[in-house]
């Protein structure tokens, strides 16, 4: 999906219970687990990916489970898939300030990382360096611009769609909320976002699976065949709970 970066000694050690291959003490056992168009995906790539969507989630590492795995791997293959799309390598990579200001977001929203020290120890029980989440942030940003510079144009929601995902979606919840109602007029454009973005979706499924049809793909790993991710399997990243 990017270039090859090999993951650190304590990156290895935290994922040998989950590891296909043995890391042996002082050595990095790297193969390619999987090839998107003859382009290989190496061991510590997955590796990593676990480690950094795992991360993200606030799950704890030993609670990692197979399908987790399977589908970071999975999501691997797909950005790999629409980068390929991509002309230009650097293609819609977001600025030094974007990237500054996802990485601040994500700090926010992970108890205790204000603090530096506390910071680098939480990416550290990952076996993750801000560089590496970094590197991840840099290229799921690059792929969503993409993916939303692709796909947007395409949308077109119209009038009465917002309507009835108003009187039949919002008010409901609503009523049963207790929450005060709002008139249509004042949520139709956080409607017609929503809807919007349920349309991207939907399209990027159809988009990846067209996409995985006509490619050379070749894993490793048996990987099943997706139904409907939303989205998700495109890595648009597993949100922090």
């Amino acid at each position: 999906m990017r270039q090859r970066i090999f993951i650190v000694l304590t990156a290895t050690l935290c994922l040998l219970p989950m590891a296909s291959r043995a890391a042996f003490a002082g050595e990095v056992i790297d193969g390619v687990i999987a090839t998107v168009n003859r382009q290989p995906i190496f061991q510590s790539d997955w590796d990593e990916a676990i480690c950094f969507e795992a991360f993200m989630l606030q799950k704890p590492l030993d609670k990692v489970s197979r399908e987790d795995r399977v589908n970071a791997l999975r999501r691997l293959i797909d950005r790999q898939l629409l980068k390929n799309q991509m002309s230009d390598p650097n293609y819609m990579q977001p600025s030094a300030d974007e990237l500054r200001n996802e990485l601040a977001r994500v700090r926010t929203q992970v108890p205790g990382a204000a603090d530096d020290v506390a910071w680098e120890r939480i990416l550290a029980s990952y076996g993750l360096t801000e560089i590496m989440v970094r590197e991840h942030l840099k290229t799921e940003v690059q792929v969503m611009n993409f993916v939303e510079v692709r796909l947007r144009p395409h949308i077109h929601v119209q009038a009465d769609e917002i309507e009835a995902y108003y009187n039949n979606t919002l008010l409901p919840e609503l009523q049963r909320s207790g929450t005060k109602v709002v008139a249509l007029n004042e949520v139709e454009p956080k409607i017609r976002e929503l809807l919007t973005q349920q349309h991207m979706d939907e399209m990027l499924d159809a988009w990846l699976h067209n996409l995985r049809q006509q490619a050379e793909i070749h894993s490793n790993v048996p990987i099943p065949a997706v139904t409907s991710s939303a989205g998700e399997s495109a890595g648009l990243r597993p949100q922090l709970t």
